[in-house]
């Protein structure tokens, strides 16, 4: 076989091995309002309020999530004034522009006003990079802002990012700073605001990005998106867009979220007099929730022992929730979820309570009536072992309007 021969038979290998075959649905558990988790296969999306699965045609409006998040490991991750997040790599910029790589998306050329921040690479313990996701979404400073890996960080205006340094200014001085001492990169501007009830759909990738769409369409092996900044998204053509498709959540004015809304009380009584606070979408430790493998963006956080009071809307009709012990604690933790509600807001009863929950087991679904409460209390109480890594998680914790 000559030179040509093989060099040519080595792209198609390389081609064909970089496309995805077979797969033409969405396979995975998807959770609606009013209904227990069972799996279905979506076969299309032809638009964000049209879904279409093996059975028919499901109303995105009923829909709290399908299939499940992925975790980032690897690569440098792209922050938008949304919250949304891109995983992507070959990170550079080019005038107003920042040009990124992303497999299914190839390369990428979003424009520098739209986002929040750059994490220049996440790290393996994936609780740690989204300490520093959440880090860059809240920077509130009136200057950009260079973290160097060490800790230490300096403030002044961002200039250029290139693949070996980070042009950035300080006043008179310019600087080129080596890429390897800087960890992450945050934008001077406002705080964006995340889309209001019946505003987009959540849409996460098996490499752990995670975006809002208002304008979303997934049919022959193409996904289409259209990010709240404006940014218009199409996947590669070598791609197979439904093999990369991980998770979607619409964003549903049927829904609340308990950590979408104000606590009316909470008290912490640590085994030792240690309180911890609580933590809204993350665990106790600012991390992820994550119990048992399944993953969760909408949440609460808590440590035994705790309890933590809501007013309850007069729409509302059920609490629902998985409750676990996370798996940053390695299996250890056991503790006893309660719910508590009342009619009058001054006597409680029991309207749920766990059996004893340890680390590593799966988690339990919560589903209780919530008609006619005017107040309801979730508790967390150790169980044995003292309150020893007994970081538990209330996943998609949520009320119910219809």
């Amino acid at each position: 076989m000559t030179l040509l021969a093989r060099s040519f038979v080595f792209a198609w290998i390389s081609l064909a091995s970089a496309i995805s075959y077979g797969q033409t649905r969405l396979d995975g558990p998807l959770v609606t309002i009013g209904k227990p988790e069972a799996n279905v296969a979506i076969t299309e999306i032809p638009s964000i309020d049209n879904w279409v699965t093996s059975d028919g045609a499901i109303d995105p409006a009923d829909v709290v999530r399908f299939g499940n998040p992925e975790l980032i490991r690897g690569d440098g991750v792209v922050v938008f004034e949304d919250g949304s997040r891109i995983v992507a790599k070959e990170l550079r910029t080019e005038g107003i522009q920042l040009h990124a790589y992303n497999r299914l998306w190839d390369e990428m050329k979003l424009p520098l006003r739209s986002l929040r921040g750059i994490l220049l690479r996440s790290y393996l313990d994936s609780d740690k990079t989204q300490i520093s996701l959440d880090r860059i979404h809240a920077y509130q400073g009136t200057r950009d802002r260079l973290l160097l890996a060490n800790g230490d960080y300096i403030d002044g205006t961002f200039r250029r990012l290139t693949p070996l340094v980070v042009e950035f200014q300080i006043g008179d001085k310019s600087l080129k700073l080596d890429r390897k001492r800087i960890a992450e990169i945050h934008f001077a501007r406002s705080a964006g605001k995340l889309p209001t009830p019946g505003q987009g759909v959540w849409v996460g990738l098996r490499d752990g990005s995670m975006v809002i769409a208002t304008q979303l369409s997934l049919s022959d092996d193409v996904l289409r998106i259209r990010l709240s900044p404006g940014v218009a998204m199409r996947s590669s053509s070598l791609e197979n867009a439904f093999a990369y498709v991980a998770y979607l959540r619409p964003v549903s004015s049927d829904v609340r979220y308990l950590s979408d809304l104000d606590a009316i009380s909470f008290k912490s009584l640590g085994f030792l007099s240690a309180n911890w606070d609580y933590r809204k979408d993350r665990n106790v430790e600012g991390g992820t929730l994550k119990s048992d493998g399944y993953v969760s963006e909408k949440g609460l956080g808590l440590h035994a022992t705790s309890r933590l009071a809501y007013k309850v809307d007069p729409q509302a009709t059920r609490l629902r929730a998985k409750v676990g012990i996370d798996d940053d604690t390695d299996g250890a933790g056991s503790v006893i979820f309660k719910v508590f509600a009342s009619e009058t807001g001054k006597s409680w009863k029991t309207i749920y309570e766990s059996p004893i929950v340890r680390g590593g087991h799966p988690s339990l679904d919560v589903d209780v009536s919530v008609q006619g409460m005017k107040g309801l209390a979730l508790v967390v109480e150790y169980a044995d072992g003292a309150d020893v890594l007994d970081h538990a998680n209330w996943m998609d914790a949520r009320f119910e309007m219809k």
